[in-house]
C-alpha cells in the first residue's frame, strides 16, 4: 500500500511587531503619540492578516517579536511564531528557512503593507513557479514583500534596513549571486503620518 500525503505548497508569513505601546510605529508616534501609533499598528495588522487569509494558500502565519503576543495574533485564526535573530535580516532568513522546510513556496509580507491585495499575492506565487525569488518593491526604496522557493540568505545579511537603498542592494545581490528572480509592481506601505494622510486619511479618526 502506498501512503499519499497532501503536498503543502504555499505559505504566507506576516512579519508583525508585538502590539506594545511605545514600541510600534515610532515615526507615527513622534508625530501623533504612542496611543495613536498603537491604534494604527493594530489596524494594519488586522488588515494585512485579513488580506493574507483571503489569498488561496495552504497556511498563514504571523511572526512576531514577543511570544506574549501569541494569543493576540492567534485570535485572527492564524498560527503565531516568535522571530529569531538579532536583526531583521537574520529574523527573515530564519523564518523563510523554517517555512521552506515545510512548504514549496513561502512569501513574507510586512504588517504595514496595506496596499497589497489577494490578487497581488496570487501573482507573486505564480511568479515563483518560474523564479527562485520574488520581490515586491515599496515606493520608499525598500520592499513590502519577498518570497522564495529556496533559502536566499544573500539578500538578508548586512542590509541597511529602513533606508531607500534596500531594494537596490537586494537586486544587486540577487544578480551577483546568479539568482533567478522576479520583480513585482511597486506598492506603498504605512510608515509615517504623511502616509496615512495620503493613502488612508479616514484612519486619522481614531474611532474608525
Amino acid at each position: 500500500m502506498v501512503l499519499r500525503f497532501k503536498q503543502m505548497t504555499k505559505l504566507i508569513q506576516v512579519f508583525a511587531k508585538a502590539p506594545v505601546k511605545g514600541q510600534v510605529k515610532t515615526r507615527i508616534a513622534k508625530a501623533a503619540g504612542d496611543d495613536f501609533a498603537l491604534h494604527i499598528h493594530k489596524k494594519l495588522c488586522a488588515a494585512v492578516i485579513g488580506t493574507a487569509l483571503a489569498t488561496d494558500v495552504d497556511e498563514v502565519e504571523v511572526w512576531t517579536t514577543n511570544v506574549a503576543a501569541q494569543q493576540y495574533f492567534e485570535e485572527f485564526g492564524v498560527k503565531c511564531l516568535q522571530q529569531q535573530g538579532t536583526h531583521l535580516g537574520t529574523r527573515m532568513d530564519f523564518a523563510l528557512r523554517h517555512g521552506l522546510a515545510r512548504y514549496n513556496q513561502v512569501i513574507i509580507v510586512g504588517a504595514d503593507a496595506l496596499s497589497i491585495t489577494p490578487d497581488y499575492l496570487a501573482e507573486a506565487f505564480r511568479a515563483l513557479d518560474q523564479s527562485s525569488v520574488v520581490v515586491g518593491p515599496a515606493l520608499d526604496g525598500g520592499y513590502i514583500m519577498i518570497g522564495a522557493t529556496e533559502p536566499a540568505s544573500c539578500v538578508f545579511g548586512n542590509m541597511p534596513w529602513g533606508t531607500a537603498d534596500v531594494m537596490g542592494l537586494t537586486l544587486e545581490r540577487l544578480l551577483t549571486n546568479g539568482v533567478n528572480f522576479h520583480v513585482m509592481g511597486d506598492r506603498w506601505d504605512i510608515d509615517t503620518l504623511q502616509d496615512i494622510e495620503q493613502h488612508v486619511p479616514q484612519w486619522l479618526k481614531t474611532e474608525s
